[in-house]
């Protein structure tokens, strides 16, 4: 199936840019499976049914949404892809990347871009509000 939103060239790149990972550990055959691209792009669609309207910055931002998704996507089998350690000739360290934090790292910022495409597209959908809780003190002694 051909891509929806992500259709210029280089977009693999891009992922793989996002992530921080070399072809070598993340190669175009893995971005281009439908279990990463067209479910990353179903899933913004289901966020944004009208993204055929986004033009311009919107557009932009529709296409990062998107490259965020699919590396949120990747983020949990990234650890089975990636060395343990790294070494050279006068160094020796571990890789220790927490990829259940840049998951939600890439989800937040993909939230972002999908609330921007929505506000572009349609001005004032999107509410923020901003609210706290006021709660009485939990301490054991205090029950």
């Amino acid at each position: 199936m051909a891509n929806r939103i992500l259709t210029a060239e280089g977009w693999t790149q891009r992922v793989r840019d996002k992530i921080g990972v070399d072809i070598a550990y993340l190669p175009d055959s893995v971005l281009e499976q439908p279990e990463c691209i067209t479910v990353a792009e179903a899933n913004i669609i289901a966020q944004i049914p009208d993204y055929t309207a986004a033009t311009g910055d919107a557009r932009v931002y529709l296409e990062a949404a998107v490259v965020c998704e699919c590396a949120v996507l990747l983020c949990p089998g990234m650890p089975a892809r990636l060395p343990k350690m790294s070494q050279g000739p006068h160094a020796r360290y571990d890789v220790d990347t927490d990829w259940t934090e840049k998951k939600k790292e890439l989800a937040a910022e993909r939230d972002g871009n999908v609330g921007k495409v929505r506000e572009a597209l349609a001005p004032g959908s999107v509410t923020t509000t901003n609210f706290f809780t006021v709660t009485h003190p939990s301490r054991r002694w205090c029950r």
